[in-house]
């Protein structure tokens, strides 16, 4: 059995459980979501809580038990237990494995059969071999929103460019940076000059700063918090509908431009900076295709 640590955010959730899925087909057994981290509400300094969020998907992944989570965790208390421990990782050898790094580990798929993984994951390098797979597990559970339909129609039939802007959780967060005008102008002149008639759709959890900030010589509609739905479901996937995109350094927007699926003419435009931290590599994150653009 692979047993993954959920922890993070929606677009973090979404790369642990493809990942863990697509190590268990490979290693031919189970997987399960370990939550216990992602739910503890233990007091921790400048640290965001986080809830479950992969429900607002049409996937079933069964949750792992106490016990099965302290096969992996729990140290053995005195020698008999030691020498059991080691005897049964004989016999069933266990491995919980921490992610080394940011950037894709090929030697993830050389854990055994009964293994936990404790990381983030971001890059579908992990998942690509079941990506069909994958995708109709991140199938929507619910339609869009009916207040937001008219909308959906506008991003469906305009040449629609999404623009998100991550703020809220990344202001006080020296381990991201928030990403300004000064990346968001470059940016948008670089798709209205690959497009004609773009309409620009800016989807914010900082709605009133896009209003005050982006001064736009093109069609744009803010797309209010009435849109967001549960968990911001709504907006991810009116977001999954634009035809071209401009996003921050945030795995969620990472996944509305995947959700969009694999279109040849798609432009995409990301931050050259993911992280301030220079030793965490997002090159097995970014697509080649992809362009950058300062932050």
């Amino acid at each position: 059995m692979v047993i993954v640590k959920l922890q993070g955010g929606m677009g973090n959730q979404m790369f642990q459980y493809a990942t863990a899925k697509a190590l268990a087909r490979h290693l031919a057994t189970d997987f399960k979501m370990d939550l216990e981290f992602l739910l503890d509400r233990s007091p921790r300094e400048n640290f965001v809580y986080r809830d479950y969020d992969l429900d607002i998907f049409s996937l079933e992944a069964p949750v792992a038990s106490k016990r099965e989570i302290l096969k992996f965790k729990k140290l053995p208390e005195n020698k008999l237990q030691t020498a059991f421990y080691l005897l049964r990782n004989i016999v069933r050898p266990r491995k919980y494995y921490y992610e080394p790094h940011f950037h894709f580990a090929p030697q993830v798929f050389e854990l055994p059969r009964h293994c936990y993984l404790d990381g983030y994951w971001q890059t579908p390098k992990y998942f690509q071999s079941i990506e069909q797979e994958i995708r109709n597990d991140f199938r929507f559970r619910e339609p869009v929103i009916a207040t937001s339909q008219e909308l959906s129609t506008m991003i469906k039939e305009k040449n629609s460019v999404c623009i998100n802007v991550r703020r809220a959780d990344f202001l006080n967060n020296n381990f991201h940076g928030v990403c300004d005008m000064k990346y968001f102008n470059p940016g948008i002149d670089i798709v209205a000059s690959k497009i004609t008639d773009p309409h620009f759709f800016i989807f914010s959890d900082d709605p009133q700063w896009c209003l005050e900030n982006f001064k736009l010589d093109h069609s744009v509609t803010f797309v209010g918090h009435e849109h967001k739905g549960n968990k911001f479901s709504n907006y991810l996937q009116l977001m999954s509908q634009c035809k071209h995109y401009i996003i921050p350094n945030s795995s969620f927007a990472w996944w509305a431009v995947w959700l969009n699926g694999d279109r040849s003419d798609k432009i995409v435009v990301a931050p050259t900076t993911w992280f301030t931290d220079g030793d965490w590599d997002p090159k097995d994150l970014i697509p080649d295709n992809w362009i950058r653009v300062a932050n």
